[in-house]
């Protein structure tokens, strides 16, 4: 199977390197040439352009940092929708909205492609370890052949139905991610200025009723003061968006959600957008007047 992979960011990456290693003919194309340069050292294949991919692939995979990106890589002068030929699947594992993805999909019919949404969980840990959560929209036909690449990146892949449901059902997941980053940074803010020892509280919560997934992966990285980004303010801020978006137009109130977007927009006007998701704790620190001693002990 000849696939092309757009996108070699954090998660592009290694997502790409799983297909390498899993023997799949893999066309690479990404503006960031080192990335592409290394993937091509290992096996895959380096592209100069969005038509070498398409002359190249039967199946397209894209995983970039925003529905712009994606729109234009799709449908920009020189992009996929122009030169790839029919019967082509594109499978979208960017993190978009609902009706962007929908829009994709129906364009691309157009051109005789077929489209299947596929955004991904876990962040960079998982990309690493092939071990993403994915959740995929679009025909039950066009999962099913391209169900062993997903099985190469990811370990719980799920089939959600028509297109958009596989974005729909990222951006419930980013809704519950997000507000338990907010709700971890004000317990662990709250826990520090009462005198506790946060390494403590992480064992005594861990596998109760509070823990969660979240709680495994950012608390000790908050205990530590280790904020190098898994997953970037900015980036949980772009999903917020889309959420937000999403819900508007089916009309679904998001109190909690909207509440939380804020908190991650202030920190974006902070200069933190680059950083881990979960330093979004800074800003319960400044409202708290208390800075979370590292390695907590």
């Amino acid at each position: 199977m000849k696939v092309g992979f757009i996108g070699l960011g954090i998660m592009g990456k290694p997502m790409a390197l799983h297909l390498i290693q899993k023997g799949f003919e893999t066309y690479l194309f990404d503006i960031n040439t080192s990335a592409v340069n290394e993937l091509n050292a290992l096996g895959g294949h380096a592209c100069d352009s969005l038509k070498e991919i398409s002359n190249n692939s039967e199946i397209i995979i894209t995983m970039l940092p925003k529905s712009q990106h994606v729109t234009q890589v799709l449908f920009g002068e020189e992009g996929l929708a122009e030169h790839s030929t029919q019967g082509t699947i594109i499978i979208d594992m960017s993190s978009v909205s609902t009706e962007d993805s929908k829009i994709c999909a129906k364009k691309l019919k157009e051109f005789g492609i077929a489209f299947l949404d596929a955004p991904v969980s876990g962040g960079e840990p998982m990309a690493l370890e092939g071990k993403l959560s994915i959740m995929v929209g679009g025909e039950e036909s066009d999962f099913k052949k391209t169900l062993s690449l997903f099985q190469a990146m990811g370990e719980n892949i799920v089939h959600f139905g028509e297109n958009g449901n596989g974005s729909a059902a990222k951006l419930a997941n980013q809704i519950i991610v997000s507000a338990n980053l907010a709700a971890l940074s004000e317990a662990c803010v709250y826990a520090s200025k009462s005198g506790i020892d946060l390494n403590k509280l992480f064992e005594a919560l861990n596998g109760g009723l509070a823990g969660s997934a979240i709680m495994d992966a950012k608390m000790p990285s908050i205990i530590s003061g280790n904020y190098e980004p898994g997953g970037k303010i900015e980036t949980n801020f772009k999903d917020l968006g889309n959420i937000q978006q999403s819900a508007n137009a089916i009309g679904v109130p998001l109190p909690v959600t909207n509440l939380v977007k804020e908190i991650f927009s202030s920190e974006i006007a902070n200069g933190n957008g680059k950083k881990d998701h979960s330093f979004i704790i800074n800003f319960f620190e400044k409202m708290a007047n208390h800075k979370i001693p590292v390695n907590n002990v």
